[in-house]
């Protein structure tokens, strides 16, 4: 009887935590205008040792898409997201990519695949750019949306679809 009690207990957590996860996903395209995230708090060397700022993308529609070369689903977007880069940027739209890995696998994995957006770096493990994006639990991919000001409209955890993308971005053009 007890041993029956426990088992139950435990698929009741584990279905919450599975509900929690796919809730989680359907529901993170979402707006957010509480936050105070800027695209001007964005400094960071991009893949040929740049420095890059943020403010250069203002007076566009800015997608930044956190990744990572070591992250399968941040590898099997990339290529929508370059697609996407050459469709929408006469609309004014700027793709920004930020790695979190080493320069060395960040510059050779976009050489291979071609990414013809910049592409920032970050340390791996340090994860303050992306909780200040709204993404708390560190997790990638993840996808912010700036509007022309430079201010954080929406945001996606998970791989990100056209269509999701179209949302968050055609009512700021």
């Amino acid at each position: 009887m007890m041993k029956r009690s426990v088992l139950i207990l435990l698929l009741g957590l584990a279905g919450i935590l599975i509900g929690g996860y796919f809730g989680m996903q359907k529901f993170a395209p979402e707006r957010t205008s509480s936050t105070s995230a800027t695209l001007q708090a964005i400094e960071l060397p991009d893949v040929h040792k740049n420095l890059r700022k943020g403010k250069e993308w203002l007076g566009k529609v800015v997608v930044v898409n956190h990744w990572a070369t070591w992250c399968a689903p941040c590898r099997e977007e990339i290529p929508m997201l370059i697609d996407y880069q050459q469709q929408m940027q006469a609309k004014g739209v700027q793709v920004v990519g930020i790695a979190y890995d080493s320069l060395e696998a960040t510059r050779i994995f976009g050489d291979e695949i071609g990414i013809t957006y910049p592409s920032l770096w970050v340390i791996a493990g340090r994860t303050e750019l992306l909780a200040s994006h709204g993404n708390r639990l560190g997790a990638l991919p993840f996808t912010a949306i700036f509007d022309r000001n430079g201010k954080l409209v929406g945001t996606k955890l998970g791989i990100i679809s056209v269509q999701e993308l179209n949302a968050l971005v055609n009512p700021l053009l």
